[in-house]
């Protein structure tokens, strides 16, 4: 027993403190059964309670409980767990579960005991309000507890045998079943790969639309990068020395090219066959014919010259057909007037450029060309049902 001090009320009537004892540990076990057979698993279950107050507390070194070190012979220790501790307000609760079972060859018929178990703990006082002094270590001795050992085997066994529960009857519905699963198996993955393979089949042949023979010269990105290089070249030119009549053709040609993509046409594409039509003389080509020379191929380079029938006028005639709404719209009419500009710049009388209109016009067909130049990328072209076509006289309408 264990002798607490409580200090009373300080008062005239009460001038001495109050002593109460209490068991400073208790333990105890409880078993899942009170009778086992050989070899059977069961669970025993170690509970304590230990004294813990604002003055006084109980260590106990816990450490030799745990079922990983935990010795309970003659049984054997298969495992166990270690709960949550539960508290009130004097007592701390501690549990340990192990799971156990014995395999002996003379207890049949007999009790067999979980034997003594010592628990070693200190007492800790307070005796500061930062400082507490630990007594010696000491000992709680848990009393034995004891269990009836069933027999499974007759009396005049000579050993022990587990017998396998199953049958061939067992066995081969298992084997059935492992081969009906077996196929089930191989028939759904060559579902799975045929499925795969419809869908490639699919992806590979939308891929592969037919081509027409202008098509097959140069590509649509192909011919919007050679536009903006040809428009990049215009605009340095411009900054060198101004607008003039040839830089006017050039922009025109391009724009018009920017023009017949944005209304989802295609650019008439025919191959240059003469030497003269070299890349040094492309500005000439499309200065007279309104045509824009583009290189092509990658070991023998060949000159493609591409051209766009896209004028202002249609331009105009396709806005009218489409919904104000639509994001396009705004794009359509910046570059129908910037067509109708370099038009005028191009064929007019007087010899004078609006510079600060031209250059607005360029710089609007230079937006536009960038988000056409991206939509013709692999991607864009996938995610695109059918191409965007803006209706004219006679054409279907605008549809994704």
């Amino acid at each position: 027993m264990l002798s607490v001090a409580g200090a009373a009320a300080q008062s005239p009537s009460a001038p001495t403190a109050q002593t109460v004892e209490t068991d400073p540990l208790q333990c105890w076990w409880r078993t899942s059964a009170g009778a086992v057979r050989v070899g059977e698993p069961f669970s025993a279950v170690l509970t304590c309670a230990v004294l813990e107050t604002d003055d006084v507390k109980i260590v106990v070194d816990e450490s030799r409980l745990e079922p990983s070190v935990m010795q309970v012979v003659p049984f054997e220790v298969l495992g166990g767990v270690h709960a949550a501790d539960l508290r009130t307000a004097d007592r701390r609760f501690f549990q340990f579960e192990y799971r156990l079972r014995l395999i002996s060859e003379n207890q049949f018929g007999k009790d067999v005991a979980l034997p003594e178990t010592k628990l070693s703990y200190r007492v800790q006082s307070k005796v500061g309000q930062k400082t507490a002094v630990e007594g010696r270590d000491q000992t709680y001795l848990l009393p034995p507890l004891s269990l009836r050992l069933l027999s499974l085997v007759p009396s005049d066994a000579s050993d022990i045998r587990d017998a396998s529960a199953e049958t061939f009857g067992d066995l081969d519905q298992r084997a059935f079943r492992a081969s009906l699963l077996v196929v089930v198996g191989g028939v759904l993955f060559a579902l799975a790969a045929l499925v795969a393979i419809l869908t490639i089949v699919r992806v590979f042949v939308r891929s592969r639309k037919p081509t027409a023979a202008a098509d097959r010269l140069i590509g649509d990105r192909a011919i919007l990068r050679g536009v903006g290089r040809e428009l990049a070249a215009v605009q340095r030119q411009r900054e060198d020395g101004g607008w003039n009549s040839e830089l006017a053709a050039r922009a025109l040609a391009a724009l018009r090219l920017v023009g017949t993509y944005a209304i989802g046409r295609k650019a008439a594409r025919t191959l240059v066959v003469s030497h003269k039509f070299a890349p040094a003389t492309a500005a000439e080509l499309t200065a007279d014919k309104g045509r824009l020379v583009v290189s092509a191929g990658w070991l023998k380079r060949k000159q493609i010259a591409v051209s766009g029938s896209v004028t202002g006028v249609t331009l105009s005639t396709a806005l009218a057909r489409v919904a104000r709404s639509d994001a396009r719209a705004g794009e359509l009419e910046s570059l129908s007037g910037a067509l109708t500009q370099f038009t005028t710049a191009q064929f007019g009388r007087d010899g004078t450029f609006d510079n600060a209109v031209l250059d607005e016009s360029l710089q609007s067909g230079v937006r536009l060309l960038k988000r056409l130049t991206f939509e013709q990328t692999w991607v864009m072209k996938r995610l695109r049902r059918r191409p965007v076509v803006v209706p004219l006289e006679g054409q279907a309408t605008w549809s994704r």
